[in-house]
């Protein structure tokens, strides 16, 4: 049995399923198939030039964000800090600018290490600090798997291969494009705060909103025989069809 045919790889099927999304957007495209692929995904507008969309893969837009922005961290740090308390229902905090230095400084301190730093320190922190520079970490740490961004719409997709659909995943997944569209909606090109959207991309029998079957059946009316996207989704489908695959 050769490799192609048992590949286990999430990031593997998500790497072909961003080519074929690139090949729905080149100027040789009619568009339709990545209108489909809008529609199922939840937008019911479909843009008009379709190489207008930004497509990204492995997203860590507020990792990438804070390191553009070093190292005049603190106002996009107080934005952050102060949108993900609201997420979690925290009022009482302290402030990403009136933390210790050590702390806030991104010469000493990244923010996903702000817990471990302080713990190293000896520094004591609320249980409303540890709660929300906790939900700080996890989203410097947090990369959904598929974002497309149109003229009004925010698309962020969770894809899963062989593994079930994690309800928390899903929930962190919603707060983390709602940052996204909330404090950093001009780093993706919008002019105002877009609609967001949350779709699954998945195994036909976990329900999800796009199937691998579906984008199998579709690479193979995009490609020849024997390109290697084409190949891998109807592999990545055969598979899922073997008991084990499940």
């Amino acid at each position: 049995m050769l490799y192609d045919e048992y590949n286990r790889e999430e990031r593997y099927v998500c790497s072909h399923l961003f080519r074929l999304l690139h090949d729905w957007i080149a100027p040789s495209s009619s568009g339709k198939k990545m209108a489909e692929f809008l529609a199922l995904s939840g937008m019911t507008s479909a843009p008009v030039d379709w190489s207008a969309l930004k497509i990204f893969s492995e997203v860590a837009l507020i990792r990438d964000a804070y390191f553009a922005r070093k190292p005049q961290v603190s106002p996009f740090m107080d934005s952050l800090v102060s949108h993900i308390a609201a997420q979690e229902g925290v009022v009482s905090y302290t402030h990403f600018g009136d933390m210790p230095q050590t702390l806030t400084d991104p010469a000493l301190t990244h923010p996903k290490q702000i817990l471990e730093k302080a713990r190293s320190e000896g520094m004591k922190l609320s249980d409303s600090d540890q709660r929300v520079y906790g939900s700080v970490q996890a989203a410097f740490n947090a990369k959904p798997d598929l974002a497309i961004a149109g003229p009004k719409d925010l698309i962020v997709y969770e894809a899963k291969f062989t593994q079930a659909f994690d309800p928390g995943q899903l929930e962190r997944t919603t707060k983390i494009a709602d940052i996204w569209a909330t404090i950093l909606y001009a780093d993706l090109g919008f002019a105002t705060k877009p609609k967001v959207l949350i779709a699954r991309i998945g195994h036909a029998s976990a329900d999800p909103d796009v199937s691998w079957n579906w984008l199998a059946e579709a690479a193979a009316s995009t490609y020849a025989a024997q390109d290697r996207t084409r190949i891998a989704l109807a592999n990545a489908v055969a598979f899922l069809q073997r008991p084990h695959g499940a």
